[in-house]
Formats: C-alpha cells, sequence, structure tokens
C-alpha cells in the first residue's frame, strides 16, 4: 500500500488542479511514481463501446492504431469494465500463449513496445472504464504483476477517477480520441423532433411513420447513448453534438 504521505499528497495535488488538464497531468505523474511508463484512461457506453472517450500519456501512434483497426470497438477490456471491478493484466514478457497470439489488443501492445499492461476498472455509472497501465521493460513488468504493486495500482486508480473522467474533461471534446456513438439519421431526427417540444404520436405525425417506429428509434438511441431516459439521451445528444437544435 503505497505510503500515507504519498496518498495525501495525491489528494492534495489533484485537489489543487482547477482544470480537467491540470488534472490529468497530475494523474499521469502519479503513475509514473509507482513504475507506470503510461497511462491511459477510458470510458465506454454500457450498451455499445462507440461511444468512448479516452485520454493517454502513450504515443500519439499508439492510440492512432487503436482507433484506426477498430480494436475500441470490440475492446474486451472496455467491455470488462461493465460488469466487473477485477483488475485484468496483459504479461507479453513471457512465451505469449495462443490465446495471446490471436488479440489484437496484444499484438498492438507488442507493436508498440508494451511488455505488461494492467487494466483497473474504477468508473462507473452509464460509461463504465477504466485505467490501463504500462510497463516497457521486462524488469518493471514483472513488478507489474505483481499482487502488491496491482493493490497500489488500484488504490491510486480509485483516488484518481473521484477528481477525473475522461468523459467529463472538455479539453478532449473536439479530438480523436473522444469517439462518439454513430446515430441513425431517423435517430437523430426523434430527438430533434423531441428536443421540440414532440411526444411520439405527434413525432410519427411528422415523419410518417408509426408511433411504435418512433419508440424504436428512441429506443435504439437511448441504448447507443447509454442513457436511461430519452431526455437524458437528447441532453447526451445535445453535449456530444450529435444534433443541432
Amino acid at each position: 500500500m503505497p505510503d500515507r504521505t504519498i496518498l495525501i499528497d495525491a489528494m492534495d495535488r489533484l485537489g489543487n488542479a482547477v482544470t480537467d488538464d491540470a488534472r490529468w497531468q497530475v494523474a499521469a505523474n502519479l503513475f509514473l511514481d509507482v513504475g507506470s511508463d503510461w497511462v491511459t484512461a477510458g470510458t465506454a457506453t454500457r450498451a455499445g463501446q462507440a461511444g468512448v472517450a479516452i485520454r493517454s500519456s502513450t504515443p500519439d501512434s499508439l492510440m492512432r492504431d487503436y482507433i484506426a483497426d477498430r480494436i475500441h470497438l470490440e475492446d474486451p477490456w472496455m467491455a470488462h469494465c461493465a460488469t466487473s471491478t477485477a483488475i485484468e493484466s496483459c504479461n507479453l514478457s513471457g512465451i505469449l500463449a495462443a490465446t495471446k497470439l490471436r488479440s489484437r489488443q496484444a499484438r498492438l501492445f507488442m507493436d508498440h513496445g508494451v511488455f505488461c499492461a494492467v487494466l483497473v476498472p474504477c468508473y462507473g455509472g452509464p460509461r463504465p472504464g477504466g485505467l490501463v497501465f504500462y510497463a516497457r521493460a521486462k524488469d518493471a513488468a514483472a513488478a507489474m504483476t505483481r499482487p502488491e504493486r496491482q493493490a497500489d495500482l488500484q488504490l491510486l486508480a480509485a483516488l484518481v477517477s473521484a477528481y477525473y473522467r475522461p468523459d467529463d474533461d472538455d479539453s478532449i471534446s473536439s479530438e480523436r480520441y473522444r469517439l462518439h456513438p454513430l446515430l441513425s439519421p431517423r435517430e437523430r431526427e426523434v430527438l430533434k423532433w423531441l428536443a421540440q417540444g414532440l411526444q411520439s404520436a405527434a413525432i410519427a405525425d411528422r415523419m410518417g411513420i408509426e408511433a411504435v417506429t418512433v419508440a424504436k428509434h428512441m429506443h435504439n438511441a437511448r441504448l447507443k447513448l447509454g442513457a436511461r431516459t430519452r431526455e437524458q439521451a437528447l441532453a447526451f445528444a445535445v453535449r456530444d453534438r450529435l444534433i443541432v437544435i
């Protein structure tokens, strides 16, 4: 467990950071102190991993490959965060098992010189997610797989998550690492009419479709956005600039 003075110092530094960008920089430096070369914070909608927000200290090339290869759409670690708080590890410092050789995620790590990556789920709510820590040297990778080091990472991740979430970070709202779910034209249209104050029957009349079809489009939009209500779906769509009202 990190020394008590380290935890108090971490809380002070995070609490004194007045912007999301400043809090992220503090977080990245905190994890450097416990042996992580890079760190990535990521969240996604529960219903679909297209609605992803990512902030990372990794080189741009790693994140570009992660997104260009569409790994973010099928990342098992994103799905894991929606159902579990257990730590997951990908240790590539030894001989890879056949399952690892078939993993696009593992190949991505290998291509960028990562010997070990550790996922700590720490974000809940409609957009669950976690922090991923990377080690680029064999000795650091070995240290990162030890239970005591993972306990340190889990404790600091819990602390950082209380101060920083990538999906709340306005500084990445227009960057390539802020990825939003793709709403269909019909899904966007029903949300636009909802923004005008229309109910399902009136929306159906305007669109020339059945009310049950309106409900289906609304349901699909809610799932993609990770929203519990149609009003929340509208708020998320406006916030993420998926529709203009």
